[in-house]
């Protein structure tokens, strides 16, 4: 028998660690207890309120002391506080949990040790592994220690975990586990490529529960390290016969990598097959895999689309990979009035990119319908998405810097930074504008200047980062380290936190110095009052110009999110707000005040992480974030499960109805309000 359970000693050498583990015996493990009364708690409770509200990131704070109470419940709790606090002087407060005698608080300290994510926490982790209990009351314990080891385990723990084949027959808990840790490790860029036949096996085996096969196709989906190129029969399999839409998406991500030359007629049969939406994205973000123009004719179907999420990427898909052959078809699309702006703001990047420069009356006449576009755009976020279609003409620069000076829209002034960014990058650009003194670094740098006398945060943050990779002769006219540090000194914190830290960032790459994110340090204090007066689940409703979308809140769970965002409900705050992010079968942003994604508020949340709300599922409301400790009024609900945001980003909601309407959303849609039922 190995630590891990019973496995076939000769698969493989247990190291020095492994056996120290080995120590532990049956007789020194903790009795199980499950009293429900030693955990229970209610958002009246003062001490829960004051671990909950904990401001302090000193040694000394009060939280530590937490971790002895002698009651459970403030044991748990504190343990769990410490996965958002994160800081790595805790593991030795968090180590003797691990055995305590309530099974929740090593749970929660295991949890914990995980989000801390450093290296001391890999030892006494696999010491509190229980092995002789891998199929009894222990088992969650054991999988949550498997899921915080892919957090901050070693290369060779992932080895021993990959060899581990015991796990599929005996336990499906601990399956889980296992195929979590192999996740967790792959965010860190570290993949055991003999761990694929399992997860192969185990997105095919329907015996297994549904969410150990969840996790596995998420595995496949998002690590691409794991080379699935002779799993075609495999995962075409599964493509086809999965019923269970949230995995089918993840499967179909892996599958269209597996270059087959079948595969793109796979993908074709499958769209027309398939009727979620959502999968139906998958399926178009897959042509993308596929050698450069193959896949154009289902992508000209999908442009039509009813949806017009899947219309975009085909777009997408045009933009990145059409060929010479292709501009008869998409040039009949840039006058197609039934054609979104979304998609045919894709189809010009396409042109420009492929048409000959030989072809002059054909480009002119593509540049011509581009600029009428411009110019008769029915919102700013259509403008902002034809003018980044000129990203790959130098040559307009001027007509860009013009349209900058009577623009208001903080949505198209990023966009027109964005697009010079990009055009002084263009390999043609030195032969168009040639001389180390030509007059365009001239007017770049006025306007440059203009946007920092402005102190627009939005344009900060993209010159910030346009400087950090800028090589050319910009940087003789244009002084970052200089304009930027003095913009950096007009920022109000913790409001403009992002841009800081953007300006931060450039600054550190100028002077060669190791860059430190600015953190914020204080948190504003959860409003219990509200808060006690309501139920531990909140009904509310989202009211938006294509319907209304019902979720609901956990306040005893994430307390700061939910008392935040009921304040600003009460404040008719998020009245006539734009949605002014919208990813395909990702997520839909809501609450930036300034319509782009970089207006906050003058205070900010702490982040709330919890072993009990996470985004395995769809329609997860999280609070969006610029980093630890920096939510404020800005929020983002889900299309499908997104597993990858765990641990970073508070979740305190949950979507009950309303995917219809989130696939109707598009970027500018407004919300008229919420409303608590």
């Amino acid at each position: 028998m190995s630590y891990w359970g019973v496995i076939d000693m000769k698969a493989f050498i247990i190291p020095v660690l492994f056996i120290t583990a080995m120590i532990v015996v049956e007789s020194c493990l903790p009795p199980i207890q499950e009293d429900l009364n030693k955990i229970e708690y209610s958002l009246s409770d003062p001490l829960y309120q004051k671990i909950k509200d904990f401001q302090d990131r000193r040694l000394s704070d009060s939280l530590y002391s937490y971790l002895s109470h002698p009651k459970a419940t403030y044991r748990m709790l504190a343990s769990e506080a410490f996965g958002s606090y994160q800081d790595s002087l805790a593991i030795p407060y968090l180590i003797p949990l691990l055995k305590d005698n309530i099974e929740v608080v090593r749970q929660k300290a295991a949890y914990s040790l995980g989000q801390i994510g450093h290296k001391n926490a890999e030892k006494p982790l696999i010491q509190n592994f229980i092995p002789k209990d891998s199929a009894g009351p222990y088992q969650l314990t054991n999988t949550i220690i498997l899921e915080a080891l892919g957090k901050c385990g070693t290369d060779s723990t992932l080895q021993q975990i990959c060899k581990i084949q015991n796990y599929k027959n005996a336990n499906s808990q601990l399956l889980e586990g296992q195929i979590l840790c192999f996740y967790r490790f792959g965010l860190r860029n570290k993949i055991c490529q003999s761990s694929l036949p399992l997860i192969i096996e185990v997105i095919n085996n329907k015996a297994y529960p549904e969410k150990t096969r969840l996790i596995a196709a998420h595995c496949l989906q998002r690590l691409k390290g794991l080379d699935v190129k002779n799993y075609y029969k495999e995962l075409r399999n599964a493509s086809f016969e999965e019923k269970n839409p949230l995995i089918r998406m993840a499967i179909i991500s892996a599958f269209s990598r597996t270059n087959h030359p079948e595969l793109i007629n796979d993908l074709e049969e499958l769209y027309t097959r398939i009727q979620d939406s959502r999968v139906q994205c998958n399926l178009i973000k897959g042509l993308q895999n596929l050698p450069r123009g193959t896949g154009a004719t289902f992508a000209l179907k999908a442009i039509h689309n009813p949806s017009i999420q899947i219309s975009e990427l085909a777009g997408e898909f045009f933009a990145k990979n059409a060929t010479e052959v292709h501009e008869k078809d998409l040039l009949k699309l840039i006058y197609d009035e039934n054609l979104n702006w979304l998609a045919k703001s894709h189809i010009y990047k396409a042109l420009i990119r492929i048409t000959p420069a030989y072809k002059t009356l054909t480009r002119d006449a593509v540049y011509a319908q581009l600029i009428k576009d411009i110019q008769n755009a029915s919102n700013e976020y259509s403008k902002a998405a034809y003018i980044s279609a000129l990203e790959n003409s130098p040559r307009y620069l001027q007509y860009i810097l013009q349209l900058a000076e009577k623009e208001k829209s903080h949505v198209v002034i990023n966009n027109i930074t964005t697009t010079l960014q990009k055009m002084h990058q263009h390999p043609s650009f030195p032969f168009l504008y040639p001389g180390p003194k030509n007059y365009v670094y001239y007017s770049t740098t006025a306007f440059l200047s203009n946007q920092i006398k402005k102190h627009d945060v939005g344009s900060l943050a993209i010159i910030a980062e346009w400087f950090r990779n800028e090589k050319g002769p910009l940087v003789k006219f244009f002084k970052p380290d200089s304009s930027l540090k003095y913009a950096q000194s007009l920022l109000s914190l913790p409001r403009d936190i992002e841009t800081y830290n953007e300006i931060e960032n450039t600054i550190s790459q100028i002077k060669k110095v190791k860059f430190q994110p600015k953190v914020i340090e204080y948190n504003t204090p959860i409003s219990w009052t509200q808060l006690v007066q309501l139920k531990d689940t909140i009904a509310a409703e989202i009211n938006t110009e294509k319907g209304k979308i019902e979720i609901e809140l956990y306040s005893k769970i994430a307390p700061a999110s939910v008392a935040n965002f009921l304040k600003l409900i009460q404040q008719n705050y998020f009245n006539n707000k734009i949605i002014h992010r919208v990813v395909p079968n990702f997520v839909i942003q809501i609450g930036c005040p300034r319509g782009d994604g970089y207006g906050s508020l003058d205070y900010s949340l702490r982040t709330e992480v919890s072993t009990e709300l996470n985004y395995m599922q769809e329609g997860v409301i999280g609070m969006a974030n610029a980093g630890p400790d920096t939510e404020c009024n800005q929020f983002f609900i889900t299309y499908s499960p997104t597993p990858h945001l765990d641990g970073k980003y508070s979740v305190f909601g949950k979507m009950n109805k309303g995917m219809d309407i989130m696939n109707q959303i598009i970027q500018g849609d407004k919300i008229t309000g919420i409303s608590i039922k």
